[in-house]
């Protein structure tokens, strides 16, 4: 976020049916969440909400940057088996859109691509989104008169924000977006697999370590089931802040992870 006086960063979590806009400024060296807001949709209706929330940032400061993070009900995800200490790029992207076509039996010119940060293990996260999805959030951006500071897949995002802690444990993170639900196996710096199911039909295989991100409301810890494996559970919340109850305000936790 650009630590200019009056600029604000506007992050917006795109799901399923809604976008969910935080203002963000740094006042005083301290992050404070100024204004947030939820823009639901229908499937498929989009624009409306766009044009909805194109009149809440008219509101912000004139100085001010767009970040999006996109859920998983617009992308598509593997691990790549790749090296950083394989230096060239293009080599790296080209292998990447033959895997594409090879999992999922589409037209790699057809999407775009996110490469999550290189680890010392062999293996790189990969985020696909359809191709015409960062033309029109960056055309927003244009629309808007503000800078464009980036779009980033959810599932990037969480990883990077909680790497500290998924990096020294075994085990399963669970992305939990409206109804869709990303389960990230790893074993500490490696993610081994990336599945997305519908929330309501994804059975977990405990191994490990299990972790949860979510922006549901919080509930009550279920009771272990004696059909689980062994393991420990635990929810990866973000810390309160000026404009963030991180009980009531979890709609935004996505939108506002990494900020803080």
């Amino acid at each position: 976020m650009k630590p200019l006086f009056n600029s604000a960063q506007v992050r917006i979590h795109l799901a399923a049916e809604a976008l969910i806009a935080c203002e963000v400024k740094r006042v005083w060296g301290r992050t404070c969440i100024t204004r947030k807001e939820r823009f639901a949709f229908e499937p498929g209706e989009r624009a409306g909400a766009m044009d909805a929330l194109a009149d809440w940032m008219a509101k912000s400061p004139t100085q001010r940057s767009i970040l999006w993070i996109v859920g998983p009900s617009e992308a598509r995800y593997f691990v790549l088996p790749w090296s950083p200490s394989f230096k060239d790029r293009g080599l790296r992207d080209a292998y990447a859109r033959a895997h594409f076509e090879q999992k999922f039996d589409k037209d790699a010119s057809r999407a775009a691509f996110y490469f999550a940060s290189e680890s010392d293990y062999s293996g790189q996260l990969v985020s696909c989104v359809p191709i015409e999805l960062p033309l029109e959030l960056a055309e927003f951006a244009r629309r808007t008169h503000s800078e464009l500071d980036g779009i980033k897949p959810s599932i990037h995002v969480v990883w990077d924000r909680f790497r500290d802690v998924l990096e020294t444990e075994q085990g399963t993170l669970c992305i939990d977006d409206g109804d869709r639900q990303a389960i990230v196996r790893h074993d500490r710096q490696r993610i081994r697999e990336v599945t997305v199911k519908s929330a309501s039909t994804a059975a977990i295989k405990r191994g490990g370590v299990l972790r949860r991100f979510s922006n549901a409301p919080s509930k009550p810890p279920a009771a272990p089931s004696s059909a689980s494996s062994s393991g420990s559970s635990s929810e990866l919340n973000l810390p309160a802040r000026n404009g963030f109850a991180a009980a009531e305000d979890r709609t935004y936790s996505f939108a506002l992870c990494g900020a803080f």
